[in-house]
């Protein structure tokens, strides 16, 4: 570490390592700047928060069309990258059945994470893990951290808070107020073995008793393991039931699920939220950003965060080394995620407040899988393409009224 009058001083601390942060010390470090990467955790990667599926590059490029240099930002190792998957399947609470064609990976979380940092670190950044970032220093000048029960004061010219849905980070620059429990979701997931399900299909399932006010997944990663987890939002909730509870309602009791899971057993336990009420207004103060779901830049009818994280990782990084060497403001971030990665957040958003509506109820979630999601429709859906589906609000409220008729 760089040793400056008793104080460890870098051009950019980076606070998390996961795909934001790993992404933002590579491309910060790439243009000279000195980065110091911190994560909180023993090892990059672990615990897994994740259901480890991605859109495949092809996906990508229709979904994010604006993003710049996708090729080299949005790329994987081949060993991380266990399945690859090439539709996806939405379940309603008695079993209708509506398909797209979709492609994507099933990844291992921890083996991409750690390659990425490993890249970060390959590119001159310098690692720091199992070390707690408890403040910011006055100004934003840096971060104080507690390195197993030492705290260190590790001043820097910028800072960029990749630590998360609950990120200290934002929290002490002041970008989020109080947020509304719609805007977040809790996750329980279970890696489960010897499940009896299609390897080329992910599977969505909806109803109140197995996720209510999100969805429930089968993510394969072939020879019969798969991510098998639920998501759930409080509002949608009944008192006293857990997202644990619901995942083992459609474990047990879903009419179709239960009978792929009925053999399955878990190796693994996941838990976490996810922020799917977009991003604050700003996300940068003073000398410090914020990217990835720290950021709320997470696509919310999905609750997918890795692919803009990555995206918005780079480009953070990016800015943060032009400013810390005096080229340019780190208002210039904002500006370029949002050029490039604003439009599907925003899509996202509005579906998922759609489909808010139709969650409500499992009789109009009934209609709207076997009625009116057939596949040129699910297939804009999933896609996030909001205004091709709903051109006007005369269009949404018509649909509302036939679904609930």
């Amino acid at each position: 570490m760089r040793l400056f009058l008793g104080a460890l001083m870098y051009d950019i601390v980076v606070v998390g390592a996961g795909p934001a942060g790993s992404m933002a010390a590579k491309s910060a470090a790439e243009k000279g700047a000195s980065v110091l990467l911190v994560e909180r955790n023993a090892e990059i990667g672990v615990p897994l928060k994740c259901g480890e599926y991605m859109p495949s590059l092809k996906e990508m490029r229709v979904l994010i069309p604006n993003a710049r240099n996708l090729e080299r930002i949005y790329k994987f190792p081949a060993r991380a990258i266990v399945n690859h998957i090439n539709f996806v399947r939405l379940i309603s609470p008695k079993g209708r059945e509506a398909e797209v064609k979709f492609e994507a990976m099933a990844l291992e979380r921890k083996t991409s994470d750690k390659h990425l940092a490993r890249e970060a670190a390959r590119a001159g950044a310098e690692l720091m893990v199992h070390a707690e970032v408890e403040r910011l220093l006055p100004g934003g000048k840096g971060v104080v951290v507690n390195a197993e029960g030492k705290r260190l004061n590790i001043e820097a010219k910028a800072v960029i808070g990749a630590d998360g849905a609950e990120s200290i980070i934002a929290r002490q620059l002041g970008l989020y107020g109080r947020r509304d429990p719609m805007d977040i979701g809790i996750c329980f997931e279970y890696e489960m073995v010897g499940v009896d399900s299609d390897s080329d299909v992910t599977e969505m399932y909806f109803g109140k008793n197995y996720a209510p006010g999100a969805f429930a997944w089968i993510i394969p990663k072939g020879d019969g393991v798969a991510n098998v987890g639920a998501g759930v939002r409080t509002p949608y909730m009944q008192k006293g039931i857990t997202a644990q509870d619901c995942l083992k309602n459609l474990i047990r009791h879903h009419p179709a699920a239960s009978k792929k899971l009925r053999r399955a057993m878990p190796t693994a336990a996941v838990a976490g939220i996810v922020p799917v009420g977009g991003p604050p207004p700003k996300t940068f103060a003073g000398n410090a950003v914020v990217a990835g779901d720290a950021a709320g830049q997470v696509i919310a009818a999905v609750g997918a965060g890795v692919p803009v994280a990555m995206i918005c990782g780079n480009i953070a990084g990016t800015v943060a080394a032009a400013y810390v060497k005096g080229r340019g403001c780190l208002a210039e971030y904002e500006a370029r995620w949002r050029a490039e990665v604003g439009d599907v957040l925003v899509s996202a958003l509005k579906i998922r407040k759609i489909t808010d509506i139709i969650g409500k109820s499992d009789r109009v979630m009934e209609y709207a899988i076997g009625h009116w999601l057939k596949e040129n429709l699910l297939d804009k859906l999933i896609r996030c393409k909001f205004d091709q589906v709903f051109p006007n609000i005369t269009t949404v409220q018509r649909l509302i009224r036939e679904i609930k008729s």
